[in-house]
């Protein structure tokens, strides 16, 4: 009773409590908690067990992440055989996610409170993004230094190398360390049980040569090709819409949170991926693409194509009239009006098709040609018998 009344609000019915099923629509609850007997039983889709059932179930995680969060839940310490290579690397990405998590804080200060973290104040203004977001999805800065983090790293007992294992530092030709992030706003990149596992520092000044983003590197507990922004967050308002909306960026992704519209995700700065489109079929059938509504943002959605189609997932394009992307959209007109964009979402064939056209002389023989073989190509991605 106390851990799914915590999710939501249950009522007394006699010696059981009640409410309307997370897990299928209804109107008259049919969702039973049974506190005698330790279970719960929904009597319309028969979903039921106990409180790790519940807790795989509502927050779409395997059984032992239930068993972690819940015993941290209860301050029960976990104990595992620390023994052989498995207790080793258990060990590694326990302290790397303790190291991430510091640094994550650190970063956070330094934009709060630090005179160095005006630029990024400043333009975190400019962009509308509210001090509830901020908090929220744990916005820093990082100074601009070349050995803030090796001499913080240094300060809190952690290793220079533990440090360059995590992506935070680099190791200099002539000996010594520097910092990889700095002087640019630091987005934390968190897996899907909230915990920060990498970051994103968007650069704020500095000459054109300078990389917009950049970004951790392949550690043992960050692959970026498996990881979406804001999955965390978005997962159960995913699992509450049935689809999941899949914005360009991290910025584009916050104001669409922060306008209500909480089922969206990002990729990390590269191409979508077949493991990011695995992931969003755990728990959607369905994807809406908003990306930017110039021609890189249609190459994008064409460039994610293949992945979400060989993953068996329903398509639709959310066109964005350029030059605006979701977030310059929100603040101009507004989340209604967004909104709307994404419920006139057109299907990915009626869009492709349309590029296609579009590209193509298809008053001619070798314009038409083109047309159809690159839908057929797209339709049999699908392999959908009745697509094709």
């Amino acid at each position: 009773v106390e851990v799914i009344g915590g999710c939501f609000p249950l009522k007394r019915a006699g010696a059981n409590f009640t409410a309307v099923c997370p897990f299928h629509k209804e109107k008259t609850p049919s969702f039973n908690v049974n506190p005698h007997k330790q279970i719960f039983h929904c009597f319309g889709c028969h979903k039921g067990g106990d409180v790790f059932r519940f807790v795989q179930e509502y927050e779409h995680i395997g059984f032992l992440e239930a068993v972690g969060r819940l015993a941290e839940r209860a301050s029960i310490v976990i104990e595992r055989d620390a023994s052989g290579e498995g207790g080793r690397r258990r060990e590694l990405k326990d302290t790397l996610l303790q190291l991430h998590d510091a640094i994550a804080r650190r970063w956070q200060t330094a934009l709060t409170n630090e005179a160095g973290g005006q630029l990024a104040r400043d333009y975190l203004e400019k962009r509308g993004v509210s001090a509830e977001a901020i908090q929220e999805f744990r916005l820093g800065s990082a100074p601009e230094s070349w050995d803030d983090t090796v001499n913080w790293a240094k300060a809190k007992g952690f290793s220079p190398e533990l440090c360059e294992t995590a992506g935070l530092i680099l190791r200099r030709d002539s000996g010594g360390w520097y910092d990889r992030f700095r002087g640019r706003l630091i987005f934390p990149i968190c897996d899907e049980q909230g915990r920060v596992i990498a970051f994103s520092g968007r650069v704020l000044q500095g000459d054109e040569k300078q990389a917009k983003y950049v970004n951790s590197p392949e550690t043992p507990i960050f692959s970026k090709g498996r990881v979406l922004f804001a999955l965390d967050k978005a997962k159960r308002p995913i699992l509450d819409a049935g689809k999941a909306i899949l914005a360009e960026g991290q910025l584009d992704t916050i104001a669409c949170h922060s306008a209500g519209i909480r089922n969206v995700v990002a990729p990390q700065g590269t191409a979508f991926t077949a493991d990011q489109a695995r992931v969003l079929k755990r728990y959607v059938d369905e994807v809406v693409l908003c990306f930017d509504g110039d021609k890189a943002g249609r190459n994008a959605v064409i460039r994610a194509l293949d992945p979400l189609l060989a993953a068996g997932l329903a398509i639709r394009v959310a066109s964005i009239p350029p030059p605006d992307d979701p977030d310059s959209w929100i603040r101009a007109h507004g989340a209604e009006s967004f909104q709307a964009l994404l419920n006139r979402a057109q299907g990915i064939f009626d869009f492709y098709l349309q590029g296609l056209c579009s590209g193509n002389d298809i008053a001619s023989d070798r314009g038409r040609l083109v047309v159809l073989r690159s839908m057929g190509e797209a339709v049999h991605k699908t392999a959908n018998a009745v697509l094709i």
